[in-house]
C-alpha cells in the first residue's frame, strides 16, 4: 500500500514537471472584410495621431496602418495630403472571476489534468476616429467598439491540443510543449488578437465617412493638396509639403513645417529635409518664421506666406548670409537628432555673427534690438540649465552604470558652445541699442 502511494506521488510529481499542451479558439463581434473599391471621391485619409488610454496598449500604429492599406487601398495610401485622422483607442481585458479560475485549476489538479478546463478572456476595444483639416479643425467624428474573446484550455496530456468546443471566427491555435497557458501571455495568440484588432480599427475609420458631408471633405482635401508645391533645391526639382505638427487643434508651440522630398511628395518616403516655417504663439496666432534647410548644399531659406493668418505656401530663397535673428531661438532639444541639429545651428549662428551683425544694427531700431537682447538672455539661461541637466544626467549614468553617457555629454558641450557664441552677439546688440536715441 505504501509502495503504491509512493508511486502515485512520484507520478504526480513527474507530471507536474511536464510542459503543457493547449488550444485556443476565438470569437469576434466584428469581422472586417477587404473592400478595395471603397472610396469617397478623391478623398484619402492618413491616420497620423494615435492616442491610447494607457501606455503599452496594442495594436500598435504601424500594425493598424498596415492593415488599413491592405484592406482599403483606395482610402489609405502614401498620399501626404490625405486628411489627418486622430484615433483614440481604449482597451480593457477581462477573464473569469477569480473564484471560477480557482475552481477550474482545482478541478484540473484533482483530475491530474485529464479533463482540460476552458478559461475565457475578453478584450474590449473602444475606438473614436476624428477627421481633421489642415489647420487641425474637426471635420467629422465616429465612434465604434468591438470585442475579441479568446477561450483557451490546456493539459499536461497530449489531448490538451484538441480543439476547444465551439466555433472559432479566427483560425484556431494549438501549442505543444509550451507552458500553460494564458491567451494574454501566449505570443502567437496575442499577435493574432492584435492583428484582428488592427483590422477592426482600420474598418471603423474607413467606414466612418459614409455619413459625413462629402462636399466638405472634398473641399478640405483639395485645400490640403494645395499645400504641395514644386520647388528647386540646389538646382534639382523637388516637392515640398506644408503641414502642421502635431495634427490637432493648435496650441502654443504648434508649428507648420515644410517637408522637402526628392521628386514627388509621399508619406512612404523619408523627406530630404524638414524645417519649421511658422509657430503658434501665446496670443493664439500663427507667426511666420524663416527656417533654413540643413541638408541643402547652398544656403537656402524657407518662409511661410500667410493667408487670413494661416500659413498656406512657402517662399524659398538663397540669401547671401544667414540672419542673426533667425538663429536666436534654441533648436528643439527633445528631437531625436537634437545634437546634430544644435551643432548645425551653432555653426550657422557663428556665421551670422561674423557676416550679418552690421546689417542688423543698421536696419533694426532700438526697440527691436532690446527685444532681441531679451530673447538672447532667455536663450542663454535655458541653455545654461540644459547644460547642467545634461552634465548631471551623464554623471548619474556613469555612477549607476545605466548606459552610455556620451550623448548627454555631447549635448552639454554643444549648449555651452552656443552660449559662448551668443554672449558677444548680446554685447554688440546692447551696445547698438544704447547708441540709438530713445523715442
Amino acid at each position: 500500500m505504501r509502495k503504491t502511494s509512493h508511486l502515485i506521488l512520484l507520478v504526480i510529481l513527474a507530471l507536474s514537471t511536464l510542459s503543457a499542451c493547449s488550444a485556443v479558439r476565438y470569437r469576434c463581434s466584428m469581422m472586417p472584410t477587404a473592400d478595395k473599391k471603397l472610396q469617397y471621391g478623391q478623398v484619402h485619409l492618413a491616420m497620423t495621431n494615435f492616442t491610447y488610454e494607457k501606455p503599452g496598449v496594442e495594436p500598435l500604429p504601424a500594425t493598424i496602418d498596415q492593415q488599413a492599406k491592405a484592406l482599403y487601398p483606395a482610402i489609405f495610401n502614401d498620399d501626404c495630403a490625405g486628411l489627418p485622422v486622430k484615433v483614440d483607442i481604449k482597451r480593457s481585458s477581462s477573464g473569469s472571476p477569480n473564484f471560477i479560475e480557482g475552481l477550474t485549476f482545482a478541478l484540473s489538479f484533482c483530475t491530474l489534468e485529464l479533463i482540460p478546463m476552458p478559461l475565457p478572456r475578453t478584450d474590449t476595444f473602444t475606438v473614436k476616429a476624428t477627421v481633421m483639416d489642415s489647420t487641425g479643425q474637426n471635420l467629422y467624428e465616429k465612434d465604434g467598439s468591438f470585442k475579441i474573446k479568446a477561450c483557451i484550455w490546456g493539459s499536461i496530456w497530449p489531448w490538451g491540443v484538441l480543439p476547444v468546443p465551439g466555433s472559432s471566427d479566427l483560425p484556431r491555435d494549438t501549442y505543444a510543449g509550451t507552458d500553460f497557458p494564458d491567451a494574454a501571455s501566449t505570443t502567437a495568440a496575442r499577435a493574432k488578437i492584435n492583428q484582428h484588432a488592427a483590422a477592426c480599427v482600420a474598418a471603423i475609420v474607413a467606414q466612418s465617412l459614409k455619413d459625413a458631408d462629402q462636399s466638405k471633405l472634398e473641399a478640405a482635401y483639395m485645400e490640403r493638396r494645395s499645400r504641395i508645391q514644386d520647388m528647386s533645391i540646389d538646382g534639382q526639382p523637388c516637392q515640398g509639403f506644408l503641414t502642421m505638427t502635431p495634427n490637432g487643434a493648435p496650441q502654443p508651440g504648434s508649428t507648420f513645417s515644410l517637408l522637402v522630398y526628392k521628386g514627388k511628395a509621399s508619406r512612404g518616403v523619408k523627406p530630404l529635409d524638414e524645417v519649421v516655417v511658422a509657430r503658434y504663439d501665446e496670443s493664439c496666432g500663427w507667426q511666420p518664421l524663416t527656417g533654413y534647410l540643413r541638408h541643402a548644399h547652398t544656403l537656402t531659406s524657407a518662409r511661410a506666406l500667410m493667408t487670413n493668418g494661416i500659413p498656406t505656401r512657402v517662399v524659398i530663397r538663397n540669401p547671401e548670409a544667414p540672419a542673426v535673428q533667425d538663429f536666436i531661438a534654441t533648436p528643439d532639444l527633445k528631437a531625436a537628432d537634437c545634437a546634430e541639429n544644435l551643432r548645425w545651428s551653432n555653426a550657422m549662428l557663428l556665421d551670422a555673427k561674423n557676416r550679418s551683425m552690421d546689417a542688423l544694427l543698421r536696419d533694426e531700431g532700438r526697440e527691436g534690438l532690446l527685444v532681441m537682447a531679451t530673447r538672447i538672455e532667455k536663450s542663454i539661461l535655458d541653455l545654461s540649465e540644459q547644460a547642467e541637466r545634461s552634465k548631471d544626467h551623464a554623471q548619474s549614468m556613469v555612477e549607476k552604470g545605466e548606459g552610455d553617457p556620451a550623448a548627454e555629454r555631447e549635448l552639454a558641450v554643444l549648449c555651452r558652445q552656443r552660449i559662448e557664441i551668443l554672449k558677444p552677439i548680446l554685447a554688440v546688440i546692447k551696445m547698438g541699442a544704447n547708441a540709438q536715441p530713445q523715442k
